[in-house]
């Protein structure tokens, strides 16, 4: 937002001062805005008008005059899906968590400094992805949620910038020709402006958000809650009997989905509305009662026009490539048809067609869209079939995981093949969007039922109960390491052991990220993991700040200890993580592995993995990985004839020493070692991956 809410409270409140009316403050008034007051027969009106314009539906107006009557929405087709084009600007993207960047003004100044366009393009990375940027709901009800997903604002919250950094960050990637890209808000926001708007029963704010008022004869049934915005979920009694009542429906079809993020129906305070009248209201809401969920199919268009302003905004005016969805709580938000049908699509509605929607109007400003939510691999298909460009690859990552936790890559092997079967594009999936690491083990699922249990178990054995965590801690906890962090930490631990210790975290890493980019489409990679930043305690998800350029500028309490150290360091030397990633992806791009076919995916029982992707100029890329404790010799058997073929190393660009066959390609690894092959490539393809220094 371009103004801090504190000067804006401070200005109201001096008006109302002057005017002899000072509101009394609300005990839990917790946010920069005025607080309502409490003595007036209904909400003060000089605080509803002040929500109205911090509201995501009083910015909506503005923002599409800048658009209605020009000729911005004819310079594109809304019905083109071009993933091409992206794929062949930016296959690999450095994905920015706001909350975990390190630096000494806000997180749009800090990536517009010059240099780290440089570092970017030495990491072998071509577009930039910063989510979340909008203001939260803790400044609402001093709450914070994980992951900040929780958003209440189109516009860009205090820490992140103000949209004056961002034009000067856009005109120095343009410069670089970088890309930019970020999230919209979600189906399911923060507990903001908006809802509270709509709870207060203010002029024009009605179907916003999938609520309902209760009878004031079952206030009764409802928990006893001594303050507005104590939201909780309902008992299985009250929902019984608001059922009863028709106030809720019988039956939605996303509780009966077991793949959906947890969700239900909650229940405010007893709220003043601007007419004076308490109410007390239910809502739905998706992973805590603090995210209620956007009512798409209401008829009034309310979240219709949100969803449009925020589009108009990232990708018409600040004409940003990628735009992130998170719509997953609009999937299946709907009452059962009353015949059966077998169509997945009618089955999620309104989620299919309002992604679709999304994505053709994100199309008509000459955007990309992104399904950036983490669904079933069988739903791939009905995401893409509507137009989306691209979808969140949901199954590596976790498949990865497992397979370090376990010593088993097999479930990861056919979570691949399974998608291979249904004919997924793999060209249309983004890799790596787990920002800050959400350990989501739902999509292990579809490989088989027992392992999303079974994989939290091994997590919360080696230490990683939480749900997010950084790559290189669970690495650690995988192979069962205290790691090593400052340098006098562990003084008395013998030097060579300590940088054996680092190399094998390295190992750990690079063989879950390399798992993840030797996968066609887009990757994503965040400063964490290449700085290799641990967890603090009771930090979540940040897990504290990394520095881009130079060291952290915050506090040791702030920043994130790190086990490969700061990037431009890392740069320099040849053996570092950073450095090696930055061949691979920098190969990844010059042979165009992104536009790519899997070709085959292929797992042992002695935790071995390797996979094949035909190139689209010829020529294969191949990833041998290794997740057991101990050398093996991995092998890969071939779709087609090739295996006589040149083999180079993607890292040192030399050919491979490996036991070949007609068809197929062993290789000897060593413990939890990955390794990329380029199989009939040129020497020019390797040299691509060469920094030219």
């Amino acid at each position: 937002m371009r103004r801090d809410r504190a000067a804006a409270a401070a200005l109201l409140l001096c008006a109302l001062l002057a005017a002899g009316c000072g509101p009394r403050t609300h005990p839990k008034a917790t946010g920069r805005g005025p607080a309502p007051e409490l003595g007036l027969p209904r909400a003060d009106p000089a605080y509803v008008q002040w929500m109205e314009r911090q509201s995501m539906l009083g910015m909506a107006p503005e923002l599409a005059s800048q658009v209605s009557g020009s000729g911005l929405i004819w310079s594109n087709s809304a019905s083109a899906v071009r993933p091409g084009m992206l794929l062949e600007a930016a296959p690999n993207w450095l994905y920015i968590t706001p909350a975990t960047l390190s630096s000494s003004g806000s997180a749009l100044h800090a990536l517009a400094q010059p240099g780290v366009t440089a570092l970017a393009a030495r990491l072998g990375v071509r577009g930039l992805y910063v989510a979340p940027t909008g203001e939260t709901g803790e400044i609402w009800t001093g709450r914070a949620l994980p992951g900040g997903e929780d958003v209440t604002t189109l516009g860009f919250a205090p820490r992140v910038g103000t949209e004056e950094e961002f034009s000067r960050l856009a005109a120095t990637l343009e410069a670089a020709a970088m890309q930019s890209g970020g999230q919209l808000p979600p189906a399911a926001t923060g507990l903001g402006p908006d809802f509270i708007l709509q709870a207060r029963h203010a002029p024009r704010f009605d179907g916003i958000y999938a609520m309902m008022t209760v009878p004031k004869d079952l206030w009764s049934l409802l928990p006893n809650v001594p303050e507005e915005w104590e939201c909780l979920p309902l008992r299985e009694e009250a929902l019984r009997a608001l059922r009863e009542r028709g106030v809720l429906p019988q039956a939605i079809v996303r509780d009966g989905l077991p793949w959906a993020e947890p969700g239900g129906w909650a229940v405010t305070g007893e709220v003043r509305g601007a007419d004076g009248v308490p109410r007390r209201w239910v809502y739905r809401y998706n992973g805590h009662p603090l995210r209620p969920v956007l009512l798409w199919q209401d008829p009034s268009g309310q979240t219709r026009r949100i969803v449009s302003a925020s589009i108009i905004r990232h990708t018409g005016l600040q004409g940003q490539t990628l735009a992130g969805l998170r719509l997953e709580a609009l999937l299946g938000l709907d009452v059962p048809p009353r015949e059966p049908t077998e169509s997945g699509r009618t089955r999620l509605t309104p989620g299919p067609e309002a992604l679709a929607d999304a994505t053709r109007e994100i199309h008509r400003y000459g955007g990309w869209a992104m399904q950036a939510d983490a669904l079933p691999l069988r739903l791939n298909a009905v995401v893409l079939a509507g137009g989306t460009d691209f979808t969140r690859d949901a199954v590596s990552a976790p498949g990865a995981w497992y397979a370090l936790l376990s010593g088993d890559a097999r479930p990861l092997a056919t979570l691949l093949r399974a998608a291979q079967a249904q004919g997924v594009d793999f060209r249309r999936l983004a890799h790596g969007l787990e920002a800050g690491r959400s350990l989501d083990w739902r999509p292990l699922a579809e490989a088989s039922p027992e392992l999303p249990a079974r994989a939290r178990a091994l997590a919360e054995q080696r230490g990683e109960g939480a749900q997010w965590t950084t790559m290189a801690s669970l690495a650690a906890r995988a192979l069962k390491l205290r790691p090593p962090t400052a340098p006098g930490e562990r003084a008395g631990a013998d030097a060579a052991a300590l940088r054996r210790e680092r190399e094998r975290l390295r190992d750990a890493v690079e063989l879950c990220e390399g798992v993840q980019l030797a996968l066609p489409g887009l990757y994503f990679i965040s400063p964490q993991t290449l700085t290799g930043a641990l967890n603090i305690a009771g930090e979540t998800p940040s897990n504290g700040r990394v520095a881009l350029l130079g060291a952290p500028l915050l506090s040791d309490e702030e920043s994130a200890q790190t086990v490969f150290g700061p990037l431009e360091e890392q740069l320099a030397d040849d053996a570092s993580f950073a450095a090696r990633m930055a061949r691979v992806l920098r190969a990844r791009a010059a042979v165009r592995l992104a536009e790519g076919r899997l070709a085959a995916a292929q797992a042992d029982d002695a935790g071995g993995y390797a996979a094949a992707v035909a190139l689209p100029d010829g020529g294969f890329w191949l990833v041998f990985a290794n997740f057991s404790d101990r050398p093996h010799a991995v092998g890969l058997r071939f779709p087609a004839a090739g295996a006589s073929e040149t083999a180079m190393d993607v890292q040192t660009g030399r050919p491979v020493d490996a036991e070949r066959g007609a068809r197929e390609l062993t290789l000897d690894l060593q413990a939890r070692q990955v390794r990329h092959v380029l199989l009939g490539a040129t020497d020019s393809s390797v040299q691509g991956g060469k920094d030219d220094r």
